[in-house]
């Protein structure tokens, strides 16, 4: 066997060499970059996972920065809680000793007269319920026939006790009466209101236009109501005589004669509450036929319906208000039938003020609920009511003229 020995060239030999280790890096280390394949999705998968791993960073933060956020939401919330519950705790153990404190600073200021302390229980809530008519009727009967009870009222327990006396009636001039009249008409004024017969007479007639105190009397049901009963309780023969009598001299020269001519409202106004006396005294002591109480109590406490209260103002020469509409009851055509028979007498105010009122009654409550005329004349030759009565020197002149013409015959 014949050996054929090829001596190969230091070229060749090199080839060689890297084609034997080429091969043998190949087959050893993997490969880092995948081979080119006919199929088309690799490429694809590709761009698909670059921009994830392009802006996988970002959203990382976002979420580092959301958990952050909610951590400190959750620590503010427990510090906030924990603080509370401190300040409650501190409270409460504190909250003996400033009662103790504020005990012993009220009791200080007490002793030095400062403030006053009520140490007495707080009063027991009653039971209530709506009275019954019958029962409103009754507790207003009592009411006006004894004086209200007084009560004692303790200041402090060491302190003496106040008592509240029943209000007082309604006086006379309680406004004043001096101021613009003469020094005769004041003096005849503070005479009559010091006389004894006439303080028990209490006539309604001058408190109505007279008496601020009986103003504020007309606000309640039961001072009205007392008001009344020391009215009505007054003799009306007496009586009558007496504002008869200051009627007469009230105009004299010697009283109040310039005053009246001079138009001085008050004292006009006390001469027509004496000469319209009887009238509303027995105007004002009428009673309700269906409730037993006062028809005066009822209409001037009657805030639905005021104009039920200006009837009583027709005998002292104020006539009823245009439009006024009284409410249609037997107490407004008893009243009505007192006025129809005292402007009988021609010389009382009323006679002046009735037929137009009656006419407005009429309108209201039908045509035939009152006499809208006045009756037949019981007294000649009367004083017009507002007339001033003729003095001696309103005289003087027609007697001189009276003596020429005799002279002259």
């Amino acid at each position: 066997m014949i050996r054929t020995t090829s001596i190969l060239s230091s070229s060749e030999a090199s080839k060689m060499a890297g084609g034997l280790g080429g091969e043998c890096s190949t087959s050893s280390s993997p490969r880092t970059t995948p081979p080119v394949s006919h199929h088309g999705p690799a490429p694809a998968r590709r761009n698909k996972l670059r921009p994830w791993l392009r802006h996988r960073p970002g959203k990382l933060q976002h979420l580092h920065f959301t958990i952050f956020i909610l951590l400190a939401c959750c620590l503010s919330f427990s510090s906030a809680y924990y603080i509370k519950e401190e300040m409650v705790e501190d409270v409460d153990a504190s909250g003996g000793e400033d009662s103790e404190l504020f005990g012993s600073a009220f009791a200080s200021l007490a002793k030095t007269g400062t403030i006053v302390i009520d140490q007495r229980p707080p009063p027991v809530p009653g039971s209530w319920r709506l009275a019954s008519e019958e029962e409103s009727i009754v507790q207003r009967r009592d009411l006006a026939a004894s004086p209200a009870a007084s009560h004692t009222a303790s200041m402090t327990s060491s302190s003496s006790s106040t008592t509240e006396s029943p209000s007082p009636l309604p006086s006379l001039f309680d406004s004043g009466y001096s101021s613009n009249i003469t020094t005769s008409c004041s003096s005849f004024i503070s005479n009559f209101l010091s006389n004894s017969t006439f303080k028990s007479c209490y006539p309604l007639s001058l408190l109505l236009q007279n008496s601020q105190s009986f103003f504020q009397a007309e606000r309640s049901l039961v001072r009205i109501t007392q008001t009344l009963d020391a009215t009505c309780a007054a003799d009306l023969e007496t009586c009558t005589a007496v504002m008869n009598d200051l009627a007469s001299n009230i105009t004299s020269t010697d009283n109040c004669a310039s005053d009246l001519s001079s138009g001085n409202p008050l004292v006009e106004q006390t001469r027509l509450g004496f000469i319209s006396y009887p009238t509303l005294y027995k105007a004002s002591c009428l009673r309700n036929p269906a409730t037993s109480s006062y028809c005066f109590a009822d209409a001037i406490t009657n805030s639905t319906n005021p104009t039920d209260s200006y009837i009583y103002y027709l005998p002292l020469n104020s006539s009823l208000p245009g439009g006024s509409l009284p409410t249609c009851s037997s107490c407004l055509q008893n009243t009505m039938a007192v006025y129809d028979s005292a402007a009988a007498d021609r010389s009382q105010p009323i006679a002046s003020t009735y037929v137009g009122a009656a006419q407005m009654v009429d309108l209201n409550c039908g045509p035939t609920f009152v006499n809208a005329s006045l009756p037949a004349a019981t007294t000649q030759n009367a004083v017009a009511p507002g007339a001033m009565v003729p003095s001696l020197w309103g005289t003087a002149p027609l007697l001189a003229v009276g003596l020429v013409m005799s002279g002259w015959l």
